[in-house]
């Protein structure tokens, strides 16, 4: 039975395109760090134009010391966060888990390790470089400003989160205010399951409706523990398709909303009872009974006459 995580999978195709443009990407900065890096480090080239004696270029674009600096720095970031992503493609694939709503968080990836890289070596220059050396290029550690900015790529996430936990204590907002007033939040709620129809089941109740609060797109309904193929209405109503084993015996069924990352998880249970199917003798004893009291009355009525 396919379910709808199933059909979020990514497809061959796309596996296959996103993994050979990570590849070229690794390359492309490769190439873009090498051809940047000064020739006679540690004097820069000056600016000037293609030909120009002394002045080192990339792809016509020959900069000063400062902006080959800034673009270093973005292009050692960007080469960190390919780290971070390349190692995580592999992983998601390898477990056949590499869902295609996820690609554009791998595309974005790159540019925000270049941003993130970016911001702390203007930091860095404008607290500790200036202060230190009077912001002479060719005074900076280049080795080290690189190791840095790949650094800060590769741990892109872990510094997004820190830096926003560090502004979320500076200004806190007043409770309410925020990411509570906005009505699409970046992550997940946990759902709640109030009530389920029909509310017992029986051998025929193979389809469930459930109301509650919280539903997500891509939820899923786990019935004890295995997955069932699932429906979304809206936030608060979704259906699900149950076995014929799951109803052919009395008893209960644990059933369990999971919404997806970020955020997200299981929800509480809700406890459905399932209806002992009716033994079949009963059923067929009914109708003899009845044929035998019908003869029993016609005898009686037929010994008036």
């Amino acid at each position: 039975m396919e379910t709808r995580s199933k059909r979020r999978r990514a497809n061959a195709l796309q596996i296959t395109l996103m993994g050979a443009g990570l590849m070229c990407l690794a390359l492309v900065l490769a190439a873009a760090l090498v051809d940047l890096w000064p020739q006679s480090y540690p004097k820069f080239p000056a600016a000037g134009a293609v030909g120009d004696p002394g002045v080192q270029c990339l792809v016509g674009w020959c900069p000063g010391p400062d902006a080959r600096l800034l673009v270093m720095v973005m292009v050692a970031g960007a080469l960190g966060s390919f780290v971070h992503v390349a190692k995580s493609f592999g992983d998601f694939v390898g477990n056949d888990r590499f869902m295609a709503s996820w690609i554009w968080w791998y595309l974005l990836k790159p540019c925000i390790g270049m941003a993130l890289a970016l911001m702390l070596y203007l930091l860095v220059r404008a607290v500790l470089v200036a202060v230190s050396t009077g912001g002479d290029p060719a005074s900076v550690n280049l080795y080290g400003l690189m190791a840095m900015a790949a650094l800060v790529g590769i741990a892109s996430k872990q510094g997004t989160d820190k830096f926003a936990e560090v502004l979320d204590a500076l200004l806190r907002t007043r409770r309410g205010g925020g990411d509570a007033r906005r009505k699409d939040p970046l992550e997940n709620p946990v759902a709640l399951i109030s009530e389920a129809q029909p509310p017992v089941l029986d051998a025929q109740s193979l389809y469930v409706t459930l109301r509650g609060k919280g539903f997500s797109r891509g939820a899923r309904v786990l019935v004890n523990g295995a997955e069932r193929e699932t429906s979304l209405a809206d936030s608060c109503r979704l259906a699900f398709q149950l076995l014929p084993e799951d109803v052919a015996v009395g008893g209960t069924l644990a059933v369990v909303v999971v919404n997806p990352p970020p955020g997200g998880g299981p929800s509480a249970s809700l406890m459905l009872e399932v209806s002992a199917p009716e033994p079949p003798e009963l059923a067929q004893s009914a109708p003899v009974a009845m044929v035998v009291a019908s003869a029993e009355e016609d005898s009686a009525v037929a010994s008036l006459h």
